[in-house]
Formats: structure tokens, C-alpha cells, sequence
């Protein structure tokens, strides 16, 4: 008897090339000083913002939370959904608090000395019921930062579910501890000294890589039922991952240009 591949295992393999050339990216061995960290962390903040939107838009999608209230289709995703956004929204701050995984960044962002202006104009810009198009020509940013916020933002109001699932999965939550994994090495062998940073990145790989990817997994296994979803959100996750490795290019070229005018 065949072994029966689940759709998550499917969409893994029609992805592979493309997340190895994520995880080899060049990206990670750049980021080698204080300098190349500020400047990365600048549009990776945007990154941090735009993964809430998917997951308010997987909320929306899976919990019941409208008055009157009524039982939701499916419990087992409300759960899974309903775990991850306690992660992301209302985590542990490291200081007794709590607070969402985006503040976290913030704060590291501040303890580094990244430039926060960008980021805080494209907040503001929202607040004030700016689109997220104008919003990002007020901020400022990179053609590559703009181009994968955008396509995450029409994502998360216009795409389907399966294309959601599948790109919250296989372009967040399942790549992102091994791209972490790699910044940490990387700060460990420059001597980069960044505690708030390191505890936002150890956070993620231990929520992602030990609850979060296996619960997106089973979302995609539950979301694609079809031949035809699991086609959907193969195309879907190998757009998510192309589009990671376009703003990697781009934050690329920004250093490399930094390294060249320094």
C-alpha cells in the first residue's frame, strides 16, 4: 500500500528549492555589525507588522467573535488560531509583562539604534485611515519592502483562505526559526551584543518551531481538501517564500551600497 503524502508534506516538497535558497541567503552573513543590523531591522519591521494582518485575517476567518455570538464551524481551528494569536498579540515581554511580538521588536529596535521613523510613519499613516498603498509612500521605504507588504496586505483582505493558510505556514511560521537560527549564529560569532533582540528571535523559534509551524501545518491539512487547494497553496507558499527573498535582495543591495559609501 502507497503511502498517503498529507498536503502540508506535498506543498513542503514543491517548496524546497526555494526555502533552501531563503535559508542560504546572504543576507544572514551580512548582517555583521551594529551598522548592517540597524539598517536590516529598519524594513524587517515592516515584515513584523505585515505577519499580524495575515493572522488577524486567520481570526476573522476561524473564530466566532461577532455579537451575537454563535459556535464556530470548525473548533479545532479555532483553537490552533486562537493559540497563536495569544503568541503573537499578548506574549510574555521578559520583564513580567506582556505585549505583542511587534512591540517586542520595537524595543529592540531601540536598545540597537535602529531608526524607527519609517516604521513609525507607516503606523501613523494607518491610524489616520490612510490605505496601506498611501501608507507606505509615507513612510518612505524600499521598493522591496513596499512590494512584500503590499502583496501580504492584499493577502490578507482579498485572498482566500487556502492562500492565506498557506502562506501564514510555509512563508512564516514553519521557515522562520531556521532563518532566526541563523541571525543568532551569526550574532554569536561577530560578538554582537543584543540582548532585547536575541530574546524577540529566542521567543519566536521557541513558539514557531515547537507549537506554532505544527499548528500551521495542521491548518493546511485541514484547509486543503481538495487537489485543487493543495495546487492553490502550493502557488501561493512558493510566492510568499520569492517575495522573502526579494526584500533579503533588497536589504541586500542597501548594505552593500552602506559598505561602499562608508
Amino acid at each position: 500500500m502507497s503511502q498517503v503524502i498529507s498536503p502540508a508534506e506535498q506543498i513542503l516538497a514543491s517548496t524546497r528549492t526555494l526555502r533552501e535558497q531563503l535559508l542560504q541567503h546572504s543576507v544572514y552573513q551580512l548582517v555583521a555589525s551594529p551598522e548592517a543590523l540597524r539598517l536590516f531591522m529598519q524594513d524587517h519591521s515592516f515584515a513584523v507588522l505585515d505577519f499580524m494582518w495575515l493572522l488577524k485575517r486567520l481570526q476573522r476567518e476561524f473564530t466566532s467573535y461577532e455579537h451575537p455570538w454563535t459556535p464556530p464551524a470548525s473548533p479545532q481551528l479555532t483553537r490552533f488560531v486562537n493559540e497563536i494569536v495569544l503568541g503573537e498579540e499578548s506574549d510574555a515581554d521578559g520583564h513580567g509583562g506582556y505585549c505583542s511580538h511587534f512591540e517586542l521588536y520595537l524595543r529592540a529596535m531601540q536598545e540597537c539604534s535602529a531608526p524607527t521613523s519609517a516604521i513609525s510613519r507607516m503606523m501613523q499613516s494607518l491610524a489616520n485611515g490612510h490605505s496601506v498603498r498611501q501608507s507606505l509612500t509615507y513612510a518612505g521605504i524600499g521598493d522591496h519592502v513596499a512590494e512584500f507588504v503590499q502583496f501580504n496586505a492584499d493577502l490578507a483582505s482579498s485572498g482566500s483562505v487556502t492562500q492565506v493558510v498557506a502562506s501564514f505556514c510555509f512563508g512564516r511560521e514553519d521557515i522562520i526559526p531556521e532563518m532566526f537560527q541563523r541571525l543568532l549564529d551569526q550574532f554569536a560569532a561577530r560578538g554582537l551584543q543584543v540582548p532585547a533582540l536575541e530574546f524577540y528571535i529566542r521567543r519566536h523559534i521557541e513558539l514557531d518551531e515547537g507549537h506554532h509551524g505544527p499548528l500551521s501545518r495542521q491548518m493546511i491539512n485541514s484547509v486543503c481538501t481538495t487537489p485543487e487547494r493543495i495546487s492553490e497553496a502550493i502557488t501561493a507558499a512558493r510566492t510568499a517564500i520569492a517575495l522573502r527573498i526579494r526584500l533579503w535582495d533588497g536589504v541586500v543591495r542597501q548594505l552593500q551600497l552602506q559598505t561602499s559609501c562608508s
